[in-house]
């Protein structure tokens, strides 16, 4: 298997797109050697990749090591450390012999310089003739405790490297299972099942052979068979060249290993294709090569998902902005398209993507509505007390529909108004009448009196209006700013939302004013609305009907009395009657004047707080918030230099964009491949 052309055309890929750096973006089907230290995991390494690795305990395993084995025409080594440029030039490419000693010992100084442990990987690429291709990582081998002098966290710094492999779902551990350790005394299998609970990519590698008793050896062969402790993928043996075998060449440490196997009748039982080196590269290439089959079209989705991912931060980054004149040019860009969108929306015009990025916020504002609020929207409480409030954008303002909030806050306002029934009794007003008089004819009341009156009531207005104008000013306020937040580069965000706190709050002074002179024109009594002319005439002969009304009920209650009842009766109403027509009695003059004087007031009242309504809000939020938001830009416009050069890229942005282009081309080129 491991000779044929697709074999080999499928690992090349996967050691190419290894080589561009996607396994430093997303993990990629591997091989991972873990055991003990001193398990014999680098005699494993050596017999599998036929190279030479450093076993005294100075360069023991102090760091992960790749090692990827390609078929090429010429005998090649390479090796490479992240972030390590002068090791990577040094060791780039040495078409001589592969000194692997050298290189390992030169990682070593470089990682190890300063810590027991480095988290850092070595890479090394091997290329020839003869070579199979393989890819497998060899792990620092695990420890329990530390040495006098020794970093006390290296233990579980170790722990920490080697479970970033075996939880990984791609990564095939190769778990180094030495012949003389009794099975529930192997560290790496208790760790191995954590992440791999069923034992489908756990393949236990039995190292040192030799090392037991003859009498322990039935049992030994029971646990390669896959008797004692099952494991989907089975065990391995392997014979290990021993220290003193550390110089021996490759072939003879061979058949070394094939004569062991040879010594005892019970070696036979193992399977030919599950001992020796020779069958355990062949196995393990078979093995990452169906993995590889296996994990290739997620590995391409998750591609495919983080170049995705890549494009949209780089697009969310807007483009790259590296001179003055481009942060200029970028920012009056941004602030024109700010206004265009603004203005939209101030006109009801409304952008689907900011109305989707706070539908969320409005509706949980919904779900967390009162019962209270929920009974007054629903019609259940109609409290005229509680009308005179502003409405609670809490619960009821969406800052998504400007316009159509600002309605509802303007009819809010208009209702209140007009439900306002306050108006002075007549006692009250008679006392008034009394207090203000002058030496006008007995029935006259002046027009300083009725002003008086009403100033009564204006003031109420005012109180009122003053008290929806802010809520309404405070809504458009919140509404406003948070649309230049969802909308606002990042960088001038915070200049904008100053800018607009400087227009707000100017815009503020002049609605006050604005309010304050409206209401100064609003005590002096002034209307030439026809209206106002007919409601007058309607309530006076309303009244009169009224009065006339009770003449006769009286008349028809005393029909059935006596004659002389009758007559003193009809006396009596016709002198009323008299009285009424004729006004010729001075008090009740006076009464009819106050009853006169309050109708004028409530028909006054009526064209007084509809025009009131109207000429406000067009005057103030309209005018001053609505209308000259322009003002705001005009603002903006006069930024210094200082401000603009905020869009300018920082060396830490232009790097994040560097690398994110970086990433794609790897991702690509990975996919490509693929």
């Amino acid at each position: 298997m491991i000779q044929n052309a697709e074999y080999q055309d499928i690992i090349d890929k996967i050691n190419r797109i290894r080589s561009y750096g996607l396994n430093k973006m997303i993990t990629i089907p591997q091989i991972a050697i873990l055991g003990d230290q001193s398990s014999g995991k680098s005699s494993v390494l050596e017999a599998i990749t036929r190279l030479s690795f450093p076993r005294n305990i100075e360069t023991c395993t102090r760091f992960a090591t790749q090692v990827s084995l390609r078929q090429g025409n010429t005998p090649q080594m390479s090796a490479s450390i992240d972030g390590e440029s002068e090791f990577n030039d040094k060791y780039r490419t040495h078409d001589s012999s592969w000194d692997v000693h050298a290189a390992v010992s030169a990682a070593n100084k470089i990682l190890c310089a300063n810590t027991e442990i480095s988290e850092k990987v070595l890479e090394i690429t091997i290329s020839g003739p003869t070579l199979s291709p393989l890819t497998i990582i060899d792990l620092p081998g695990y420890i329990n405790t530390t040495i006098d002098g020794q970093d006390k966290t290296i233990v579980q710094t170790i722990r920490t490297i080697n479970t970033r492999y075996i939880k990984d779902s791609r990564t095939i551990i190769l778990a180094v299972v030495p012949a003389n350790v009794d099975l529930n005394n192997i560290y790496v299998l208790g760790e191995a099942e954590r992440y791999d609970q069923n034992n489908e990519r756990t393949i236990p590698i039995v190292t040192k052979p030799d090392a037991i008793e003859q009498d322990l050896l039935p049992s030994l062969i029971q646990t390669i068979l896959n008797k004692r402790k099952f494991m989907k993928l089975g065990y391995l043996v392997m014979r290990n060249s021993s220290y003193k075998d550390i110089d021996m060449p490759w072939e003879d440490a061979k058949q070394l290993e094939e004569e062991f196997f040879k010594s005892s009748p019970l070696w036979s039982q193992v399977p030919d294709a599950n001992k020796g080196r020779v069958s355990v590269k062949i196995f393990l290439g078979e093995l990452l090569y169906n993995h590889i089959k296996k994990e290739l079209p997620f590995l391409k989705k998750d591609i495919l998902d983080l170049v995705f991912k890549c494009d949209k931060e780089i697009a969310d980054m807007g483009s790259p902005v590296l001179s003055t004149g481009m942060a200029k040019t970028k920012y009056f860009d941004s602030i024109l398209r700010l206004r265009i969108s603004l203005i939209a929306l101030l006109d009801g015009d409304y952008s689907f993507d900011y109305i989707s990025q706070y539908k969320s916020d409005f509706e949980k504002q919904n779900s967390t509505m009162t019962d209270t609020e929920n009974g007054s929207k629903n019609g259940e409480k109609d409290d005229d007390a509680d009308d005179c409030k502003p409405l609670s954008l809490e619960s009821d303002g969406d800052y998504r529909f400007i316009r159509s909030s600002l309605y509802r806050l303007y009819q809010r306002y208009n209702v209140v108004m007009n439900k306002d029934k306050y108006m002075l009794p007549k006692d009250k007003i008679n006392d008034l009448v009394l207090q203000y008089k002058g030496n006008e004819l007995p029935g006259f009341i002046p027009f300083t009196t009725f002003t008086k009156i009403y100033m009564e009531t204006l003031i109420r207005w005012s109180d009122i209006t003053k008290a929806h104008v802010f809520n309404i000013h405070q809504f458009l306020y919140k509404a406003i700013s948070r649309f230049i937040t969802f909308s606002a580069d990042p960088q001038i965000k915070d200049t904008l939302l100053f800018e607009f706190d400087k227009f707000y709050s100017s815009q503020i002074v002049k609605i006050d004013k604005e309010i304050d002179n409206i209401f100064t024109d609003e005590s002096t009594p002034f209307t030439m609305n026809k209206y106002y002319y007919d409601n007058i005439l309607k309530s006076r002969k309303a009244s009169a009907e009224q009065h006339i009304q009770q003449l006769v009920n009286n008349m028809q209650t005393h029909l059935t009395s006596t004659g002389e009842q009758v007559r003193a009766t009809l006396r009596q109403n016709l002198q009323s009657f008299s009285n009424i027509t004729r006004i010729s009695d001075a008090n009740y003059n006076e009464q009819l004047a106050v009853e006169d004087l309050q109708e004028q007031m409530k028909s006054y009242c009526k064209v007084a707080r509809k025009r009131i309504v109207d000429v406000l809000l067009l005057q103030t939020i309209e005018r001053h918030l609505i209308k000259s938001v322009y003002l705001y830009f005009d603002m903006l416009i006069t930024a210094d230099d200082n401000t603009i050069s905020r869009l300018i890229e920082s060396p830490a942005k232009q790097a994040k964009r560097k690398e994110l282009d970086h990433k794609v081309d790897v991702l690509r080129k990975s996919l490509l491949e693929l």
